[in-house]
C-alpha cells in the first residue's frame, strides 16, 4: 500500500520507505529523513480537503500548536509538509505496539499495569488541558507502548513502558471542517463522552471519561458500552449507566474499579475535576497495590526463599510482544 513507491523524498529529505497502518483519518508510513539520519513517521491526512482553505488553515494551525506541545508522553511532532497537494505530519516514530494491540494479546491487564498507564496519560493531558488544549479522541489506538534501550519490546527485566500519547489537534480540525460524521470519528464511538455523544461542548473532562472508558477496556477487556453501530453505542454513552466492572473481571481491586467509575460519571462536575487530581488518585491506588502486591509475594515465599515460578517479581504483562510490524499511529 505504499503510494509514493518510486517517487522524490518529500520536501527533498523525506523518503517513505513502508506503509504502517491506515485509519479513518489518515494513512502512516516509516520514513527516512536524510537531513537528520533518523527513522520518523509521517502521516498523510487522506480527509484534508485542499480546497479548503480555511480547513487547511485550521491543520496548520493545530499542527503548530500540538509540535509546541512537548513532554515525555506525546509524541513529538517535528514538521508539516505540504505537497503534491497532500499534507504530511512528520512525527517521533515509535518502534512499539498500540495499547490497542496490548489490549488484544492480554485481554485483561493487571490492574497495576492499567493503573500505571493511565496515570501516563494523565501526565500529558495535564500539561495539555493546561494551554487550553483538548485531545478529543482518547482510544488505546492513539496511546503507543515505548520500551526504553531501543527495544522492542518488554522483556528487559519487566521493564515498564513509556506511554506516548499520538494524534493531538487532528480531531479537531476534522470536526471544524465538517468532515466528521456528526462530530462523531469513525471507529471511535467506543470512546465519546456523554457530552460528544450529545454533540455538546466539550471541555478537559471529556478526555478524562474517554481515558476511563480506555481503562474500563484494560480491565474488562471490552470496553463498558457495545452494540451494533456507532450511533447505538453513542447513545449509551450519553444516557446508561456502566455495567460494573468487576462483573466482567472479578479480581479488580475495589479501589481501582472506583477511580473508574468515577471517571465514567455522566456530568462533568461528577468526575475528577483535572488530570492532576485523577494522576493523584491513581498514583496513590497504585501505591496501594505495589504495597498489596509485596505482602502476597511474602506470603507465598517458599521456605528455601525462592519464590514459585508464577510469582516471580517484576513480571510486567505484556512483555513477550514480538518485534513484528506494529499498527502504529492508527487513527
Amino acid at each position: 500500500m505504499n503510494h509514493f513507491e518510486g517517487k522524490p523524498p518529500i520536501a527533498g529529505r523525506y523518503e517513505i520507505r513502508e506503509h504502517i497502518a491506515t485509519g479513518g483519518m489518515a494513512s502512516v508510513y516509516k520514513t527516512w529523513d536524510h537531513r537528520v539520519e533518523r527513522i520518523v513517521a509521517i502521516k498523510v491526512l487522506r480527509t484534508l480537503d485542499k480546497n479548503d482553505l480555511r480547513a487547511v488553515e485550521r491543520f496548520r494551525r493545530e499542527a503548530r500548536a500540538a509540535a509546541a506541545l512537548t513532554h515525555p508522553n506525546a509524541v513529538t511532532i517535528f514538521d508539516f509538509v505540504e505537497e503534491w497537494d497532500q499534507y504530511f505530519l512528520v512525527m517521533e516514530y515509535i518502534n512499539g505496539p498500540t495499547l490497542k494491540q496490548l489490549i488484544g494479546q492480554s485481554r485483561q491487564l493487571p490492574a497495576l499495569q492499567a493503573v500505571d498507564i493511565a496515570a501516563q496519560v494523565c501526565d500529558v493531558l495535564e500539561v495539555a488541558h493546561g494551554r487550553r488544549f483538548i485531545h478529543r479522541d482518547i482510544k488505546p489506538q492513539n496511546i503507543m507502548l515505548a520500551w526504553g534501550g531501543g527495544a522492542t519490546n518488554g522483556g528487559l527485566s519487566g521493564e515498564r513502558p513509556l506511554v506516548k500519547l499520538t494524534d493531538f489537534g487532528i480531531v479537531r480540525v476534522l470536526e471544524e471542517g465538517g468532515l466528521t460524521n456528526s462530530g462523531i470519528v469513525l471507529g471511535t464511538a467506543d470512546y465519546l463522552s456523554p457530552e460528544q455523544a450529545r454533540g455538546e461542548t466539550l471541555t478537559a473532562s471529556s478526555d478524562l471519561y474517554s481515558l476511563g472508558v480506555v481503562m474500563f477496556e484494560m480491565l474488562a477487556g471490552r470496553p463498558p458500552f457495545v452494540g451494533p453501530t456507532a450511533v447505538s453505542i453513542a447513545m449509551q454513552h450519553a444516557s446508561a449507566n456502566p455495567p460494573s466492572l468487576r462483573q466482567f473481571n472479578p479480581t479488580i481491586p475495589v479501589t481501582v474499579e472506583k477511580i473508574v467509575m468515577k471517571t465514567l460519571e455522566k456530568e462533568p462536575v461528577d468526575r475528577f475535576q483535572s488530570a492532576a487530581e485523577m494522576q493523584l488518585a491513581l498514583r496513590l491506588c497504585a501505591k496501594e497495590l505495589t504495597r498489596a502486591n509485596l505482602i502476597n509475594r511474602a506470603a507465598i515465599k517458599g521456605a528455601d526463599g525462592r519464590f514459585p515460578a508464577a510469582a516471580q517479581p517484576g513480571t510486567f504483562v505484556g512483555s513477550d510482544i514480538q518485534s513484528t510490524k506494529r499498527g502504529q499511529y492508527s487513527s
